[in-house]
């Protein structure tokens, strides 16, 4: 059961993703698209746009360099969550990278809050967003053993995931099947890299201990 969770949790976002492209390439989402930038921007207030990009800013490279640091600065926390979660994070700013440059798509041509220069699709701050807190829920689940901590640390995790993504369609900077598609691609990056680093982990401690079998023999 567990084999199958895990498949199916890399093939149905990576199915999905793929789709996604379909519908943008053929414009099928425009008015959707459209539908939702005024539905996030109605109610814009000079205050609420303040509270947006400082949300938006805790969705910064620097800001989730910084979360890495801070977990490698512990020892507790260096090799098993601090790695793992940096190796992630690395591997799904690097494919952000391939893919916008893939599919090299305008941002919207709407009012921007903020300036950004690369391509649109897919969102770099929700797919590398979602690799994080995506991470970080696998790990405290793994790791975290009260099951209040686990359900307010998760719920915190995806609260901010969904508040980043809303932020960069309100900001103007993103079209919302480019949060999607970030938030798609980001998933799948983070359950691979977790199914793989543990399966290292597995055969590391399965070679330990056939070795520590083989040495009392002799």
């Amino acid at each position: 059961m567990k084999k199958i969770f895990k498949i199916s949790g890399i093939v149905v976002p990576i199915a999905l993703f793929i789709l996604l492209i379909f519908f943008i390439q053929t414009n099928k989402l425009y008015k959707f698209e459209n539908w939702i930038y005024y539905e996030s921007t109605e109610n814009m207030t000079d205050i609420k746009t303040i509270i947006i990009k400082s949300i938006t800013h805790t969705g910064d490279a620097i800001s989730v360099i910084i979360i890495c640091l801070i977990l490698f600065a512990f020892s507790k926390t260096r090799y098993k969550i601090a790695l793992p979660l940096s190796i992630a994070v690395i591997t799904s700013a690097i494919f952000n990278i391939i893919l916008k440059n893939i599919f090299t798509r305008e941002r919207p041509n709407i009012l921007k809050l903020v300036s950004e220069t690369s391509y649109s699709f897919p969102s770099g701050h929700a797919m590398i967003n979602i690799t994080l807190y995506t991470m970080l829920i696998l790990l405290i689940w793994k790791y975290i053993k009260g099951k209040k901590t686990k359900y307010i640390m998760t719920s915190a995790c995806l609260i901010l995931t969904a508040l980043i993504g809303y932020s960069r369609i309100y900001l103007g900077v993103h079209y919302v099947t480019d949060i999607i598609g970030g938030w798609l691609a980001g998933f799948a990056v983070a359950l691979i890299t977790y199914i793989l680093w543990f399966r290292i982990i597995e055969d590391k401690n399965t070679s330990i201990k056939f070795d520590k079998a083989i040495d009392k023999l002799n």
